[in-house]
């Protein structure tokens, strides 16, 4: 309890640090694979299977950003990830930080990480320890939105899942709001 209590007040102190210069964002990603159906007839469209690809998972984003300088940004997130092939629904919080590699006026390059946990509100959620990296772009407005892409690598260790892990690439897009 008292680590959280810490984590909780760096966080707030980097909030008045920054001069209450944060960002909320949402974002919206989906993992592929290789679709098992390639080539196959579908009877529900009544026309042949001829994606490549399958989407296989949802994970949803939402966090909070502090703009620690121009270059580096540290955050708090919650999400929720919904694997229906293997039956996993997972409701990430974790820490996060972000560091620009490339800036061109209010556009960013940047690359990601973070670490937290997986909260469990009911059976049906599991349980376990959650890790995060990844690449995106922020892409400026003359609004007080941006619109963001990225490219997430996650693995979420559960206890009772097969090798203990679920590694899992996302690619998605999403808006942060000034």
């Amino acid at each position: 309890m008292k680590r959280y209590i810490l984590i909780i007040s760096l966080f707030f102190c980097l909030i008045s640090y920054s001069q209450n210069n944060f960002n909320y964002y949402f974002t919206i990603n989906t993992t592929f694979t290789t679709n098992e159906s390639f080539g196959e007839y579908d009877e529900y469209y009544d026309e042949v299977d001829w994606s490549l690809l399958a989407p296989r998972a949802i994970i949803l984003r939402n966090g909070i950003d502090v703009n620690v300088t121009s270059f580096l940004t540290a955050g708090i997130n919650l999400g929720f990830d919904w694997h229906p092939d293997l039956e996993v629904l997972a409701i990430p919080y974790y820490l996060n930080s972000k560091i620009a590699i490339f800036q061109m006026d209010d556009d960013k390059f940047y690359f990601t990480a973070g670490v937290g946990k997986l909260l469990k509100i009911s059976r049906a959620f599991d349980r376990g320890k959650y890790y995060t990296a990844g690449i995106g772009y922020y892409i400026s407005t003359m609004k007080n939105y941006s619109v963001i892409i990225n490219m997430d690598f996650h693995q979420k260790k559960i206890a009772n899942f097969k090798n203990g892990k679920l590694n899992s690439l996302s690619f998605g897009l999403g808006m942060s709001f000034l």
